[in-house]
């Protein structure tokens, strides 16, 4: 990869995007993502959208959700296959 920000590409970033929100980076680096967002407006799209993904992402996990089966339709479906 280049050393500037003028030749970061956007598939650079891209590819960067998850250690760039993971804070895992090198600080030269942080800071060459950075600039190519100030001029890159698809990036920051990208960025946010990927931001949003995580975020909604982390609200899916199995424990904070319980799914209560409908018991009428369990007794229906249940019905129909014992014909």
């Amino acid at each position: 990869m280049a050393h500037d920000a003028a030749t970061l590409t956007c598939k650079d970033v891209v590819e960067l995007v998850t250690e760039f929100l993971g804070d895992t980076l090198d600080p030269a680096e942080r800071v060459r993502i950075e600039q190519h967002l100030l001029v890159c407006p698809p990036c920051t799209l990208h960025l946010s959208q990927m931001r949003a993904t995580i975020e909604f992402s982390s609200m899916l996990r199995s424990d904070s959700a319980t799914i209560e089966p409908n018991q009428e339709l369990v007794a229906r479906l249940r019905e129909r296959s014992r014909k």
